[in-house]
């Protein structure tokens, strides 16, 4: 299931490779979130289930196009950034104490902040 907001491109084969690029960017993210700890598996794709835009990783993969679109080095690039924006979310959430983020529950519940307040 690729979350990204649909593209829109004048040119149509550009538009059909980044979206291309889009899916094996989502299949890298879901690869990532993978673990044995059911805990760990289960934060680790809780914010890419939520969905995005895919903002980062379709500046990635446009950018790519300036060189060599085709270089495998492309989507990992692009996993990386989105994992790091989300690594980035995670921990607002947690600092923020935020009950909800995008519509969804936030990966900080309210019997969380009872265990481990920070403040």
């Amino acid at each position: 299931m690729v979350t990204a907001v649909p593209l829109e491109l004048a040119n149509s084969t550009l538009e059909a490779e980044v979206s291309k690029g889009l899916i094996r960017v989502e299949e890298g993210l879901r690869e990532a979130a993978r673990a044995e700890e059911p805990l760990l598996a289960k934060a680790s794709r809780h914010l890419i289930d939520a969905g995005g835009k895919r903002f980062r990783a379709t500046l990635v993969l446009l950018a790519a196009q300036f060189g060599n679109p085709a270089d495998e080095r492309i989507v990992p690039a692009a996993v990386a950034i989105e994992l790091t924006h989300l690594a980035t979310l995670y921990h607002d959430d947690v600092m923020d104490e935020a009950p909800v983020r995008r519509g969804h529950e936030s990966e900080f519940p309210v019997e969380q902040h009872d265990r481990h307040p920070h403040r």
